[in-house]
């Protein structure tokens, strides 16, 4: 069984909907389990291939707002584009933006199982505290 420091995310009981905690070394990797969480509860990230990158930027007024952004950025761009994306590069991150380059592949039925839409990240119970050691954890609801 891993241990909580090499674990990426889990996901949480909540009622009709679904929740993750998330777990980084350091910021970035905080919001790249957290966007690997989301992808993991859409499809089978196995069968993401990094066909395509793209840029991702997103601003917001403190960290909390930043978080919930991010997640819902990709929510958007599978609603609107049908992209599943696998590895996220963090570029820049700070209280009020985050650059990152993002890999996966357009939606192909049949080759991308859907196990669930997702609406939104949400702002209910959400957390982010950075421990003693310098590592994150998050916990998000998701909006099914």
């Amino acid at each position: 069984m891993p241990t909580r420091a090499s674990r990426k995310f889990e996901f949480i009981d909540h009622t009709g909907d679904i929740g993750v905690r998330v777990f980084g070394e350091n910021l970035s990797a905080l919001f790249q389990h957290a966007a690997q969480a989301l992808f993991h509860i859409i499809t089978d990230p196995k069968t993401i291939r990094e066909k395509e990158s793209r840029k991702v930027s997103v601003q917001a007024k403190g960290r909390e707002e930043l978080f919930v952004s991010w997640l819902n950025e990709f929510v958007y761009l599978f609603d609107t584009n049908g992209y599943l994306f696998g590895r996220f590069e963090i570029l820049d991150l700070d209280e009020h933006l985050i650059e990152a380059m993002v890999y996966g592949e357009t939606y192909e039925e049949g080759r991308h199982p859907i196990y669930r839409t997702i609406k939104s990240a949400t702002y209910h119970q959400l957390q982010i505290t950075q421990g003693k050691g310098g590592a994150w954890e998050a916990q998000v609801i998701f909006d099914l």
